[in-house]
């Protein structure tokens, strides 16, 4: 799935933004406030059509805020319109809770333009399907292609990823080990702990003997950015016991036993747990295997220069730069060194202005033409993007 056009509605700072993506990698400029991360939040919305379902009434939708988003993507090799009502209240943790959405769509040269709505039992489809199971195993009635492609649509929707900066800023969060049960992280972490999270998708991925973990230890290690020198999984097995009781009052004691993973950074030849880890370090090493292990079709990566010196970052936007040719990677920033890296089509202005809300416009489109002649020229002989935008260069801002 590729994402040409974004269009939200009603949400947060974003009263009507709307704005073309570049089908590789977009990158979202401006100062603190003027609406970047509520960008990004929207497009979050779908991470959450597969679950938080509720029965809804009519009558109450006055109670909850409602976004529309439309989007223009390519998927399957169709190119499809899609438009999707969110209904939800956001929490006292500036979380946004949905209690219901409605997603259509309809493909372009439609000479009806209907829309084609998706139907509840496709959302419980696209759970009942993953890799061991498949449209063949489904009852003869949905082996249809419109459950197909709304399955598809589905999980392409409900899988766009997102890292910020701020996720993994505390590496004293980090856990010293994992308990496993039958190699499958402990029902008991909570889903929230990106931090307990990246260690278990590590000790997976290296156990899976993923190409991409080879792939992320060079990048990481001394041949690459030197971080570190090596990343080691302990697996410990240890006797643990419960009790039943049974009628009449019996107890029954029940041997088994439990695994933990315990993991070890080496460092400069010493063996750290990851929560030693410096707050750069660890973020960085964070971002950098997701970016190379993540497999959605659009990433999100809200400020990726937090906590990480500038040697580090040119290294981190390269990587992103790279991988936007597997799949279509979105970022928001406000440092002029990871505007340096970029080239002006990949670059989205984004401001806010009274009564209008957030806006993005392509930088290539902002410029007049004049401006952006003196733009090209700047380029050519005196510096690069991001001194021109730290120099006022760019009026909008």
């Amino acid at each position: 799935m590729k994402i040409f056009k974004f269009e939200i509605r009603n949400y947060r700072s974003c009263i009507h933004t709307v704005f073309n993506m570049n089908e590789n990698l977009t990158a979202l400029i401006g100062i603190n406030g003027v609406g970047k991360s509520n960008i990004l939040y929207g497009l979050q919305l779908f991470n959450k059509i597969k679950s938080n379902r509720r029965f809804f009434n009519e009558i109450a939708k006055e109670e909850f805020s409602k976004t529309q988003i439309n989007l223009e993507i390519y998927i399957n090799n169709r190119m499809t319109f899609v438009r999707a009502d969110f209904y939800y209240e956001t929490n006292e943790r500036n979380i946004d809770v949905i209690n219901f959405y409605e997603i259509k769509y309809r493909f372009e040269g439609s000479n009806a333009r209907k829309w084609n709505k998706i139907i509840p039992e496709a959302y419980d489809i696209s759970e009942f399907i993953d890799e061991k199971r498949n449209f063949q195993d489904l009852p003869k009635r949905y082996q249809n292609e419109s459950i197909k492609f709304s399955v598809d649509l589905i999980k392409s929707l409900a899988n766009i990823s997102y890292y910020s900066a701020t996720q993994f800023s505390d590496p004293s969060k980090c856990p010293v080990s994992l308990e496993l049960s039958d190699f499958r992280i402990s029902s008991q972490r909570r889903k929230s702990d990106v931090h307990e999270k990246f260690i278990h998708d590590l000790y997976t991925a290296k156990k899976t003997s993923l190409p991409t973990f080879n792939l992320f230890l060079n990048t990481v290690g001394e041949s690459g950015l030197e971080l570190i020198q090596d990343i080691k999984f302990h697996v410990h097995q240890i006797p643990s016991s419960s009790y039943k009781v049974k009628t009449g009052g019996e107890i029954q004691k029940i041997e088994n036993f439990k695994k933990i993973i315990v993991p070890s950074i080496k460092i400069d030849g010493l063996s750290l747990s990851p929560n030693q880890l410096s707050e750069g370090t660890f973020k960085t090493l964070a971002l950098v295997f997701y970016i190379l292990n993540d497999s959605s079709d659009v990433l999100l990566i809200e400020e990726p220069e937090v906590s990480v010196h500038h040697g580090l970052l040119n290294s981190i936007i390269e990587l992103v730069k790279q991988q936007s040719h597997q799949k279509q990677i979105i970022i928001s920033t406000h440092s002029d060194y990871v505007l340096d890296m970029l080239k002006p089509n990949n670059i989205l202005l984004v401001n806010k202005k009274e009564n209008q809300g957030t806006k993005a416009q392509s930088l290539t489109k902002t410029l007049s033409k004049n401006e952006y002649k003196v733009l090209k020229e700047y380029l050519q002989t005196s510096g690069n993007l991001g001194e021109y935008w730290k120099e006022g260069g760019f009026d909008d801002e």
